[in-house]
């Protein structure tokens, strides 16, 4: 190429553009940008990256050399007055890998890596919707690299007159780099955090272009497949038959809605004002902060720590209830594309009258917020005269959605201000609200569907069970969202159980006491299947014996397993995690430890419910043992 160039009278050496242009200045623009993106990078995450060893350290550092190899490269390859193509890959780069990368971290506290992308390849079309939502916030991260990208050419146009063969041999040198990073690099330590932005953002789409080609099996386990269950044998229930609806929800912490009644309760005063005499638990705990790693424990009772032949096994809500002769019906807002949910509820006993979701009410849900959760509930309520009037039992699921990230609101009843859309950093004040504005607007909804069902003839041998599925971190470790850590913002739920006075549906004076003994009890998501079957009466059926064992929880009815020290986790065999993180609880001890943080922490939530005051992992004794057991190991 170089001979090439000269045949062509062209200079291979590097001049000045002009006599007044310093030498300085272009060596400048060529490692300016890797220098600036580890200043940006070290003032965004120092505390994490003063944590790494020495090795860690060492190969972080080999990426941002890399990095500056690679801007380097591209700027010299875009200096050329004909180089349109590398200009615009430039462009392209700059926004995808800085500008992207850098919206991803202000709202997650973490940057997008290998896992992040396998975990959410049923997502994406979910990411296209979110970016168009918060595109305001989105354009804001992408234009600072997107202007340096515009301006580092010039610059070095200005600074030097570089010959056509270095900017041919810059576009070799880039094109071999790039596709080295995407494709033959794999992020170093600390859950694949360790690297330069850009580094790792190359090598996350690498991977999931390597997966996609391959149809790496891998990509498959990190999401719900299809079912096999067990068989469930006929059950004769004891008594009188309840029926039971159980309606569930999609990120509600507890610190953010009444459970147990409460006067002045602002978050969710409609539920509060018409069910005064609820159960309520105020001390709900999911064991897990993802989605489909909650519903799998609540709908099979199984723990998260179960294999992926054992969760596609187990019999669910719905086979327990048909095999008890209970009608089944399963409306929900969500959209059943996402994380594969609607194969893995594919074949359950539910008449196709009674199985509604996102795309049954909009022609085009989103991904995150699926449908109105109005327009279920109206079909719900539409519904439910012929099943409450009918002489066999229902088992109902009413599924909500509106409260998940990026969460609807009313405008016209948003009491919680001020409030945003935007999500980036400096936002949790903004984002807290518009996340209260949405629960408000949900509780809403919630109390027309209670109230509906109250209203009909023959609802007194109905009960109601809530709950919602994880929590929600806004801003206390840094993230806006869900499955980043098991603080309690993300476990602790609302829970509540509203059972009629009289009539089939009463709870007995030692069930009802039961509930109320409960009441600041530290429990789990473990005990909601076996309460739902208690409600149903069959959790003791002899038909279901062989069943039971592999389900750890307890009936809340009866006491509920609070003691029974568990596993915490995001990282389960049915949803592989993006960011590593898990650890254990028992009774008000918890430790817990993330991919990014070298240590154990130990807290009492009895003391310390925010989760301030790390004890030191020795104040948890056995914990540490359970939660690194069966090879988990330590996240970070």
């Amino acid at each position: 190429m170089v001979s090439r160039a000269l045949d062509e009278g062209l200079s291979p050496r590097w001049t000045p553009a002009t006599r007044s242009s310093p030498r300085w200045l272009a060596a400048a623009v060529l490692a300016g940008p890797g220098a600036a993106l580890g200043l940006v990078d070290w003032a965004s995450r120092h505390e994490q990256i003063a944590t790494w060893s020495r090795p860690t350290l060492a190969l972080y550092a080999g990426t941002l050399a890399l990095s500056t190899t690679l801007w380097a490269a591209f700027v010299v390859a875009a200096s050329s007055r004909r180089a349109w193509a590398a200009r615009a890959l430039l462009v392209v780069f700059a926004a995808l890998a800085l500008g992207a990368q850098r919206y991803f971290f202000e709202r997650y506290h973490a940057y997008m890596n290998p896992r992040a992308v396998l975990v959410g390849t049923s997502m994406l079309p979910s990411v296209g919707q979110q970016l168009w939502i918060d595109r305001a916030s989105f354009l804001r991260a992408l234009a600072p690299p997107v202007a340096l990208a515009l301006l580092l050419p010039w610059l070095l146009g200005r600074a030097a007159r570089v010959p056509e063969v270095w900017s041919r041999a810059a576009t070799d040198v880039a094109a071999f780099v790039l596709i080295g990073a995407a494709f033959s690099f794999g992020a170093p330590g600390r859950g694949e955090q360790a690297c330069a932005p850009d580094v790792l953002y190359l090598a996350s789409m690498g991977r999931l272009a390597k997966a996609r080609w391959q149809h790496d099996d891998a990509v498959e386990r990190a999401h719900p497949g299809q079912r096999t269950p067990l068989p469930v044998p006929p059950i004769a229930p004891r008594g009188e038959l309840r029926s039971v609806l159980l309606v569930l929800t999609e990120s509600v912490r507890a610190t953010d809605a009444c459970s147990v009644p409460a006067p002045g309760c602002v978050t969710t005063p409609f539920t509060n004002a018409l069910l005064p005499s609820r159960f309520g638990l105020s001390q709900m705990r999911a064991l897990d902060s993802t989605t489909a790693v909650s519903l799998a424990v609540l709908w099979s009772g199984r723990s998260p720590t179960s294999s992926r032949r054992a969760l596609h096994e187990a019999p669910l809500l719905w086979e327990y209830a048909h095999a008890a002769g209970f009608d089944t019906a399963y409306w929900t807002s969500q959209n059943l594309f996402f994380a594969n949910a609607g194969t893995w509820l594919d074949g359950l006993p539910i008449a196709q009258a009674h199985w509604v979701s996102a795309t049954d009410l909009d022609p085009n849900p989103t991904y995150e917020v699926g449908a109105d959760d109005g327009k279920l509930v109206d079909v719900v309520l539409d519904a439910l005269p012929a099943m409450v009037g009918a002489p066999a039992p229902f088992v109902g699921v009413v599924h909500l959605s509106n409260t998940h990230f990026p969460y609807v609101i009313d405008p016209g009843d948003a009491p919680f201000q001020p409030q945003s859309r935007a999500f980036g950093a400096g936002d949790a004040v903004a984002v807290h609200n518009r996340y209260l504005d949405a629960i408000h607007r949900q509780d809403a909804t919630v109390a027309r569907l209670v109230r509906g069902l109250r209203a009909l003839p023959g609802s007194d041998r109905v009960d109601v069970v809530f709950v919602s599925d994880h929590g929600e971190q806004i801003r206390e470790r840094g993230a806006v969202g869900h499955t980043w850590g098991v603080y309690d913002e993300e476990l602790r739920v609302p829970f509540w159980i509203d059972a009629p006075p009289r009539g089939l549906g009463a709870l007995s004076a030692a069930e009802a006491a039961q509930l109320r003994a409960l009441e600041d009890a530290h429990v789990t998501q473990l005990d909601v299947l076996p309460t739902l079957l208690d409600l149903m009466g069959v959790w003791d059926a002899p038909a279901i014996a062989s069943l039971r064992p592999p389900m750890p929880g307890e009936s809340l009815l009866r006491g509920g397993s609070g003691a029974r020290p568990v596993v915490l986790t995001n990282c389960s065999s049915i949803f592989a995690c993006a960011f590593k993180n898990w650890g254990a609880m028992g009774q008000t001890k918890k430790i817990l430890a993330t991919e990014n943080d070298p240590n154990w922490r130990c807290f009492d939530v009895g003391v310390d419910p925010l989760e301030l005051h790390d004890l030191g992992p020795a104040a948890c004794g056995s914990l540490q043992a359970l939660a690194e057991g069966e090879g988990r190991g330590a996240p970070f």
